[in-house]
């Protein structure tokens, strides 16, 4: 139950990470839309799979992102099965598998919602585990020790054959049929904790988490020629008391044709085919040619001399300028990680105590409510009796009268009808009055007794407290993104995402003006507490004290004095007189006590009223206060995990750079070699002319069908890219994509420990826009 709310949570979760998404978007106008209005919309489909590797449960998370000023009309495909709005308690308009939209905007506005993802997934994943040779079940390595090696195999299982036409290397084409997949890119990481020691991968790129473990991340290139359809790697470590790490695998379909990075790789492809096409054609006259040849030889030792000078200067600016300011940003956005962990921490405390005191409240409200009604019906029967009373003075008149009269009236004890029987009567139903007015004192004292009302003041004075206490890390948020944008080196997208962090918490709507909000209503909770507890200290518990006392008092006016004195009237007329005087003077004082009552009892209800009402005004704010708990508890979450995401990605930046910087040296060197080597072209110019002429033809031949090849899968790739990048696809004229989030759950052994922190809706929704960024950034 623990783990399925973690995953909701989200999660709400993930500023920064949708702040780069929102960046990342494209602009476009959907047709449905009057005015100036962009609509972005973005699917994550998000996998939870157990550690032995099986599926667990499949959900797609959809966001329409509207910018602009103007109405939009549109209609977007979406999942159907378990569909949930994931901003409000309202459905959606749905029909025919598609959400209708019809809405105005002036600014920004977006609308998420979660379903059931009941499509093919485009990635097979495999996890095996091996303790000291031996395979085992993730189950089997909790609690134990030795030499541990994972491997994970991750396949591109969307292939499917089609005709291609390639070049045969003599001037035509030939029609080959070949596997074409959708081009997939991703990366899978995990974190080895504190009790790996010496963790190890050739595939992986290592660092540290900060907190004692190792963190591992593999880069995934699933798409051949320029990667493969499978990808296999992994680590081995030596384990103490061993657990299995959770797992998280992203993907995103790509164009390859429409990336930097893959495109060229397309071009140089296109170029081998190419080159291979004319060295055939021209084979046949290399003699005659390689005279040019010589002569080219010279052209061709200056622009490598070009060359190497152009790649000096990279080198130097890779390696003096761009890797130690991607070192800076890393270490930056990892204290920015710490800060929103903190965050995170003093939101849930927060969420927790609320919910208590929505309960306490709750419970409070409905005694009142008990409370009020039984006031009503003492104070309904003291007024009866009131009324009543009066009646006896006429009777004992009228007994005055007449003597006979007065002896048959008397009557037993066992006639109710009679007067010695109605005494009897109304001592019964005194004694009754006096036990229940007893109770409801009792129940006024356990509401001011320590567990009752104080309890509930206090609860709600300590979550104040907690409440101001998250004000200072909300500070120290806005501290670290004002760092942040010191090592942001003139980055826009960098700064844009720090400013937008610090208006989330500053702004007129932001979370410290939210919480400055919560901690008003709760000194209004608390001041109403007070005043709730002073009223029955100071009136409901004395008043009903007198009317129990009054009560008292009746009783042993009536069996004291009434039916006794009714009995002698009966045992003698010579009595009669002085009986009759006796019983009138107890008549006039039960009718004041019985006046007084009355009164006290309709004071008592009118309180009790007031006091409910006050109860369930307080029942009222405690669920706001909880429900605004929960949703800033989410939302913190979301950016802690959006602030690890942005930690990582500025991690793997630093350690790329400073590749690019080594492999930058690398080329200057190689090209320094080719440069001095120049001048021997000519003399091999000649023996090419005497041994290689027919060998030439024939590899012409077969590097321009190789190389026409691959041009020709990735073209076929590049198409099934951008016609099946989305799982449902998008509004008509929209900007879309999807990405794909599998989370593989640890195993720890402890029932009640979370294994699976869920990214939830919106974090899910950032890492998709991560993906994107770096797509439109021409990073992948």
């Amino acid at each position: 139950m623990r783990n399925n709310i973690l995953r909701r949570t989200t999660a709400l979760a993930g500023g920064v990470a949708i702040l780069g998404f929102i960046a990342a978007a494209p602009a476009a106008g959907a047709d449905g839309a009057d005015g100036d209005v962009d609509v972005v919309n973005s699917e994550t489909v998000q996998v939870y799979m157990t550690a032995d590797g099986d599926i667990d449960t499949k959900r797609v998370y959809e966001q329409l992102a509207l910018t602009g000023k103007g109405s939009v009309d549109l209609a977007n495909p979406i999942a159907t099965a378990g569909l949930r709005n994931l901003d409000g308690f309202e459905g959606y308009e749905v029909k025919d598998g598609e959400q209708l939209v019809k809405t105005d905007v002036d600014g920004e506005k977006k609308l998420r919602s979660v379903s059931d993802f009941t499509g093919n997934l485009p990635l097979d994943i495999n996890v095996n585990y091996e303790l000291d040779g031996r395979t085992v079940k993730p189950g089997d390595l909790v609690g134990k020790s030795g030499k541990l090696e994972v491997t994970f195999d991750v396949e591109n299982v969307t292939g499917k054959m089609q005709e291609v036409e390639v070049p045969d290397g003599k001037g035509g084409t030939v029609t080959k049929t070949v596997e074409v997949p959708i081009p997939m890119v991703g990366s899978l990481t995990s974190v080895a904790p504190e009790n790996f020691t010496n963790v190890a991968s050739k595939q992986a790129n290592l660092a540290g988490d900060g907190k004692g473990g190792t963190k591992l991340s593999f880069t995934m290139t699933l798409f051949p020629p320029v990667g493969s359809n499978n990808a296999t790697f992994g680590y081995t470590a030596d384990v103490v008391d061993g657990v299995v790490p959770r797992v998280d695998v992203s993907a995103l379909p790509i164009n390859p044709l429409e990336s930097p990075t893959f495109a060229s790789a397309a071009k140089s492809y296109q170029g081998g085919a190419d080159t291979g096409e004319k060295l055939t054609d021209g084979a046949v006259e290399i003699d005659a040619n390689l005279l040019r040849l010589r002569d080219g030889a010279a052209e061709l030792l200056a622009g490598l001399i070009k060359l190497r000078e152009g790649s000096g200067e990279l080198s130097a600016g890779l390696n003096d300028t761009a890797v130690p300011g991607s070192a800076k940003l890393a270490a930056g956005a990892e204290e920015l990680s710490s800060g929103l962990l903190r965050l995170d921490d003093g939101a849930g405390k927060l969420s927790d105590g609320s919910q208590k005191l929505s309960g306490g409240t709750g419970d409070a409200y409905a005694g009142g409510k008990k409370l009020t009604n039984g006031l009503q019906q003492i104070s309904g029967g003291l007024g009866q009796l009131s009324g009543q009373l009066p009646g006896a003075n006429a009777g004992i008149k009228k007994l005055q009268a007449g003597v006979d009269k007065l002896i048959a009236g008397m009557g037993s004890v066992d006639d109710p009808t009679t007067l010695i029987g109605g005494l009897v009567q109304l001592s019964k139903g005194l004694g009754s009055l006096k036990t229940g007015a007893g109770q409801v004192e009792g129940g006024l004292k356990q509401l001011t007794a320590p567990g009752g009302l104080p309890a509930a003041k206090g609860g709600v004075d300590q979550v104040r407290g907690g409440l101001a206490d998250s004000l200072t890390s909300l500070d120290t948020l806005v501290t670290t993104m004002g760092q942040l944008k010191a090592v942001c080196a003139g980055n826009a997208l960098c700064i844009q995402i720090a400013d937008g962090v610090i208006a989330g918490v500053n702004g007129p709507t932001g979370s410290k003006a939210r919480t400055n909000a919560a901690i008003g209503g709760l000194d209004q909770v608390s001041t109403g507490l007070g005043t709730a507890i002073g009223g029955l200290n100071t009136q409901l518990i004395p008043g009903m004290a007198q009317i129990s006392k009054g009560l008292t008092d009746a009783k042993t006016g009536v069996d004291g004095k009434l039916i006794p004195g009714a009995k002698k009237v009966k045992g003698g007329l010579g009595e009669v007189s002085g009986g009759l005087d006796e019983l009138a003077v107890g008549i006039t004082k039960a009718v004041a006590g019985v006046g007084q009552l009355d009164t006290g009892a309709g004071s008592a209800y009118s309180g009790s009223g007031e006091l409910t009402t006050g109860l369930g005004k307080l029942d009222d704010g405690a669920g706001k206060l909880a429900e605004g708990a929960g949703t800033l508890s989410d939302g913190t979450g979301t950016a802690s995990d959006g602030g690890k995401l942005l930690a990582d990605g500025a991690g793997q930046l630093s350690d790329g750079l400073g590749d690019a910087g080594d492999g930058s040296a690398l080329i200057f060197g190689g090209l320094t070699k080719a440069a001095g080597s120049a001048p021997a072209l000519p003399e091999g110019a000649k023996r090419l002319s005497d041994e290689g002429t027919k060998k030439l033809i024939a590899a012409g031949e077969a590097t321009t069908s190789n190389y026409g090849e691959m041009v020709s899968v990735i073209e076929a790739g590049a198409e099934r890219g951008s016609a099946e990048k989305m799982a449902y696809g998008a509004p008509e004229d929209a900007s879309g994509l999807t990405a794909y989030s599998y989370i593989i759950q640890g195993e720890s052994g402890e029932s009640g420990r979370n294994v699976s922190r869920a990214l939830g809706g919106i974090a899910v929704f950032g890492a998709a826009g991560g993906m994107f960024l770096l797509r439109r950034r021409g990073v992948i």
